[in-house]
């Protein structure tokens, strides 16, 4: 009978029996993110199997206790360095002002500044181990889309329904739309920044207004 493969592990259920939760102080929270910033550092280098908690503690300092205090275990903290990103790479582009913006200018505006983040070197090694673990993994690919490809195809439709409301563009499942242009924009010119090929920006302007123009052909409103 073929077995599933594991779970990840809920942090808050794998810690070892002697660690105790982490003071909430200034120093913890110091110590906390000194720990992220130093694993994160080191998976997007070498990955998830070749790191241990005993060399991020080399390089952080302390014990393995901090580790299991704050993350429950390797795993645990693997999953905040996912989680972690994912909302650093989003910052920005969540926070785009749209206001009074038409559909195509809006859309190109989140279209192109989607692209500038997920075209990054630093995204491609991230996402190159997300596809790396989340086979050994299948809730850490969990994470990764609900944190990431899915925040921004809210974002969209947000937009989308805002227009749709002002009637500008057609009546469709809001959400569908915005998945659809997504995958649109993102999944060429990220496959081929993961095979090495990266786009110019003057490329990349020109996918977006390709795809936009191409969306708002079948959801504009149509006279």
């Amino acid at each position: 009978m073929k077995t599933q493969p594991a779970a990840l592990p809920n942090p808050a259920q794998t810690a070892t029996p002697d660690a105790r939760p982490a003071r909430t102080t200034q120093r913890g929270l110091a110590r906390r993110e000194k720990i992220l910033n130093t694993a994160t550092a080191i998976f997007l280098e070498r990955g998830y199997a070749d790191v241990s908690v005993v060399e991020i503690i080399k390089t952080v300092g302390g014990s393995k206790t901090n580790v299991y205090s704050q993350f429950g275990n390797k795993e645990g903290l693997f999953v905040a360095v996912v989680d972690t990103l994912c909302a650093d790479f989003l910052r920005d582009f969540t926070q785009l002002a749209l206001s009074g913006m038409k559909p195509a200018q809006g859309l190109k505006h989140i279209g192109n500044n989607l692209l500038s983040v997920l075209l990054e070197a630093r995204h491609i090694a991230f996402q190159r181990l997300i596809i790396a673990e989340s086979g050994r993994f299948p809730a850490l690919g969990r994470v990764w889309f609900a944190a990431g490809p899915q925040q921004s195809r809210h974002l969209m439709a947000a937009f989308i329904a805002s227009k749709q409301q002002e009637g500008s563009l057609r009546a469709i499942d809001p959400l569908q739309a915005a998945t659809l242009l997504h995958d649109m924009l993102v999944s060429n010119p990220l496959y081929l920044a993961l095979l090495g090929q990266t786009s110019t920006p003057q490329e990349t302007r020109l996918h977006v207004d390709r795809v936009v123009d191409l969306f708002l052909l079948g959801c504009g409103a149509h006279s």
